[in-house]
């Protein structure tokens, strides 16, 4: 455990000299995570602030929830260091949710996250709204087993996507109930 609290430190040095903003979410707050979209945090979070809003338990290199809000046509889900956006697939609001579903995992590739696999594409609620849910599986550059969710929703022309990602082994488990539960307190104006 002391190696990853050294990570977590590192990482939010670095981030933090990247102009980052990282503060500390409070669990019984309603959070404000973009697009008008709440969720109650369920416990403490170290939140980052950049190109969008990210939650991380453990650390940015362990576990971490991407709030891709307010995605407009013609867009990213979001930039990844080192890929001109033009290289990413953008957002068009004529996609259905397997189109986006598609977007989400070439993403994960650009990134370069490999083997990116999805499945379990359902509706879900999302808000007082209807979404969509599914999960990933992937493997990142290091050879680490990687499990995620999604929880998507389109409204007029913007997409809001929540992801989250943990190592499968461990923290997937350990997180997943908690980032259930926050998925579903979603609520939306």
């Amino acid at each position: 455990m002391k190696y990853a609290n050294r990570l977590t430190v590192m990482a939010l040095v670095f981030l933090t000299a990247g102009c980052a903003q990282v503060t500390l979410v409070d669990a019984d707050k309603p959070v404000m995570v973009g697009n008008g979209v709440t969720v109650m945090p369920q416990r403490q979070w170290n939140q980052i602030k950049s190109d969008h809003i990210a939650w991380t338990a453990d650390g940015p290199n362990v576990n971490n929830i991407h709030f891709l809000t307010g995605i407009k046509p013609g867009k990213p889900l979001f930039h990844v260091f080192g890929v001109d956006d033009k290289l990413l697939g953008t957002f068009d609001a004529k996609q259905l949710p397997n189109d986006i579903q598609d977007l989400v995992v070439a993403t994960m590739g650009k990134r370069g996250y490999q083997n990116v696999r999805s499945g379990n594409l359902t509706p879900c609620a999302f808000g007082s709204g209807n979404g969509f849910c599914f999960d990933l599986d992937f493997v990142t550059a290091d050879g680490l087993a990687m499990k995620g969710m999604t929880k998507a929703r389109k409204q007029a022309d913007t997409l809001d996507v929540f992801l989250f990602e943990a190592p499968g082994e461990y923290y997937y488990g350990e997180l997943s109930p908690t980032v259930s539960k926050i998925f579903a307190s979603a609520q939306t104006k």
